[in-house]
């Protein structure tokens, strides 16, 4: 008897193997290249990582020695530390990041069965969630082969697998979006709706700034006649964000220009945006021209077939993206700020992908 694998289980078993064999790869092959981080333990991971541990039951000086020696072996950079470094009251960016619990949280119990590994768990299975949630999307639009080559293309993207696969709160951003982008995607009840919808702007809100984007999707939804969503996706995402701006003392905008008068820092901020998106593809296009390409392609599309909800979803977060990432002005990021926009780029290229790609397809249909 021939066993036969219908086409949603195929695809479906194609993302979790293509997923295991990218988390194998970056386990196997980290480090720096050209003097970029590569690795899987980054700076701004470590308060993360300490606080983590706190949570799980170590103290503070336990914490922060824990995670000190281990940078100092297996960090690529920020790996000359001391614990007095990690330490709340020594680091200056604990106020800033005091309202992002939600990475940390998630990460106690595998701190606690794996130790610091236990840190890249919840990034690994935010890759995987993002790539099962594009497969749904492309299933969904009938485009099984199509799904296959964009999950490809995604797990082959070097920038992708830099940050989601490293402890930082950028892999779980990128997973709580791509929910949203699932949220956009299907037909919910009203009360579905405000309530998922509600739910990851607290948990995006938790994670780490991400106004500009709810603004956005906000304005989409405004624009295409559900003016109350609107008004509730973005005045619920402003009030979330409130506890984060008043923690610390809003020096981040515009880091790169010290202390200069907030006025001027406005005023630059045009300059610093046509700069820092400058360089953001041009790294893309030197390091990663998967991904280059497929941002070229996405708004390609899209621009092509703006009456698309795809279209108009991918255009304002991608705008969202760039003058998010221009906010601190340090260029050369390497399209870390814009993660949450991989699951729009994918939910564009699917959508726009043409019918008769499929007719090569050899899968079977599902019952």
């Amino acid at each position: 008897m021939k066993f036969r694998v219908s086409r949603d289980v195929f695809v479906y078993l194609f993302v979790f193997f293509i997923w295991a064999l990218s988390i194998l790869l970056k386990i196997k092959f980290n480090g720096l290249v050209l003097g970029l981080d590569y690795g899987l333990f980054h700076p701004d991971g470590a308060l993360y990582s300490t606080r983590a541990f706190d949570w799980s039951g170590f103290s503070e000086s336990q914490s922060a020695k824990i995670v000190s020696d281990w940078y100092n072996v297996h960090a690529f950079k920020f790996n000359f530390t001391v614990p007095n470094d990690l330490y709340y009251a020594n680091h200056h960016l604990y106020p800033e990041y005091s309202t992002r619990i939600l990475y940390p949280i998630l990460s106690v119990p595998f701190i606690q069965l794996f130790g610091m590994k236990g840190m890249l768990v919840v990034p690994a299975l935010s890759l995987l969630l993002l790539m099962l949630i594009v497969a749904k999307i492309g299933l969904t639009l009938q485009k099984p082969l199509s799904t296959l080559v964009v999950v490809f293309l995604l797990s082959s993207s070097t920038t992708v697998l830099r940050w989601m696969l490293a402890n930082t709160t950028d892999a779980l951003l990128a997973g709580i979006f791509a929910l949203v982008a699932l949220v956009l995607f299907k037909k919910l009840s009203t009360v579905g709706w405000y309530a998922y919808i509600g739910i990851l702007i607290v948990l995006s809100g938790v994670t780490r700034i991400s106004l500009l984007f709810w603004l956005g999707i906000g304005l989409v939804l405004f624009l295409n006649n559900s003016k109350t969503k609107g008004v509730y996706t973005a005045l619920l995402s402003i009030v979330v964000v409130l506890p984060t701006i008043l923690s610390h003392s809003g020096n981040s905008f515009l880091a790169v220009e010290g202390d200069r008068p907030f006025l001027e820092k406005l005023f630059l901020y045009p300059f610093y945006l046509i700069k820092v998106t400058f360089y953001e593809f041009a790294q893309l296009f030197v390091f990663d021209k998967i991904l280059f390409f497929m941002c070229i392609f996405s708004v390609y599309f899209s621009v092509r077939a703006y009456e698309k909800i795809s279209s108009k979803y991918l255009l304002i977060m991608f705008t969202a993206g760039l003058l998010t990432g221009a906010l601190n002005g340090n260029v050369g990021v390497n399209f870390r700020y814009q993660l949450p926009v991989l699951v729009f780029i994918c939910w564009s290229l699917l959508d726009n992908a043409s019918p008769r790609i499929e007719k090569s397809i050899k899968l079977n249909k599902p019952n």
